[in-house]
């Protein structure tokens, strides 16, 4: 007898030892990425983040946001792992399915680095997740194959199913994604729209000093709309302020060459009621010969969530506010309260963005 054929069971041994030792660290990596990534995406879906995180959450996958898609891939993902030892296809289904997951999280990447021009630190930390839970689980696959001696066709077999889990991923988030709640895409901006210099107005209709600014901004605007584009975000730090946003919305969409009108129409109605009626919007804006549309929901909504964005984008602390940003560098100028919102202090701010 050989020495080498003496040698052999020891070897198939201590490989088979180092096998099981990585198979049962690679449980708890899993479990522990597994729940990292379910509650970065609850933070997501909920906006328990940073302003980084505002741009994400204007794109959608599948028609779901960002976040609760991820609620969704984790908690079926610890589905999986609960159930792994009472099915035998659960393992093989884990690999694909984690593997699909980084082959999307490719496209998301790209999507911060090229398009949105900023990094989510959730996003990201999802990302390293999944990239770490991938990393184990082909490890642990090819621990497992080499001690069982698996033949090389078996070992093509498996990466190219691999590949072609990671190909599906990215191919599914490529057709997936759209963007669908940018300001832009539903025109909700006034003044020299294709200036990169926007002028954010940001007020809350119930705020006092935002209506003691109101007749300011109304005789600044004409001035500042033909060499910026401009913006009016609501922010509800009254709830009631929710009430007028839809209108506000659609003015903003609809009614651009009226809409400073409107809009003083719409705070002389707040003086008078929290929670208008469309009839009393309308007895209110048909001075100026506007008639109220039917409510699109889905425009609404988008509006919302822009206005969201927006307060997260530039931490908005109090109303009024007015941001100037440059949309080509990022660099932007916030304005607080009303004793510094004047048309000479915007004048300054976007001199200085544009530098």
């Amino acid at each position: 007898m050989r020495v080498t054929d003496i040698n052999l069971p020891r070897l198939e041994l201590r490989e088979s030892i180092e096998s099981d030792r990585f198979s049962m660290a690679a449980v708890v990596v899993l479990w522990l990425g597994a729940i990292a990534g379910l509650v970065f995406s609850i933070m997501s879906a909920f906006n328990i983040c940073t302003s980084a995180c505002s741009e994400v959450s204007l794109y959608t996958i599948f028609g779901l946001n960002f976040g609760w898609f991820g609620v969704i891939f984790f908690s079926v993902l610890i589905g999986m792992l609960a159930f792994q030892h009472r099915f035998v296809w659960a393992e093989i289904l884990i690999i694909l399915f984690v593997c699909a997951a980084a082959g999307a999280e490719l496209r998301f990447i790209w999507l911060q680095k090229y398009e949105i021009g900023r990094w989510c630190p959730i996003c990201l930390s999802i990302a390293v997740a999944i990239y770490l839970m991938a990393i184990v689980l082909l490890l642990n696959k090819w621990y497992e194959m080499r001690s069982r001696r698996t033949n090389m066709k078996t070992y093509v077999k498996s990466i190219i199913t691999v590949m072609l889990a990671v190909v599906f991923g990215l191919s599914g988030a490529v057709l997936g994604v759209n963007k669908v709640a940018e300001a832009a895409e539903l025109n909700l901006f006034l003044g020299k729209t294709d200036s990169r210099t926007v002028v954010y107005f940001i007020s809350d209709w119930f705020c006092p000093a935002c209506r003691r600014t109101e007749p300011a901004i109304a005789k600044m605007y004409p001035k500042i709309a033909a060499i910026a584009k401009v913006g009016f975000v609501d922010i509800p730090v009254h709830p009631e302020t929710t009430n007028f946003t839809p209108y506000n919305t659609q003015f903003l969409l609809y009614e651009k060459g009226k809409y400073i009108q409107l809009r003083g129409a719409l705070a002389d109605l707040a003086k008078k009621t929290k929670t208008p009626s469309p009839e009393d919007v309308q007895k209110a804006i048909a001075p100026y010969g506007v008639k109220l549309r039917s409510m699109n929901f889905a425009d609404i909504e988008s509006g919302i969530h822009w206005n969201e964005s927006i307060n997260l984008t530039y931490e908005i602390k109090a109303t009024p506010t007015v941001v100037v940003m440059n949309e080509k560098t990022g660099k932007h100028v916030n304005l607080e309260g009303r004793e510094d919102i004047n048309y000479e202090a915007i004048i300054k701010a976007i001199a200085e963005v544009e530098k």
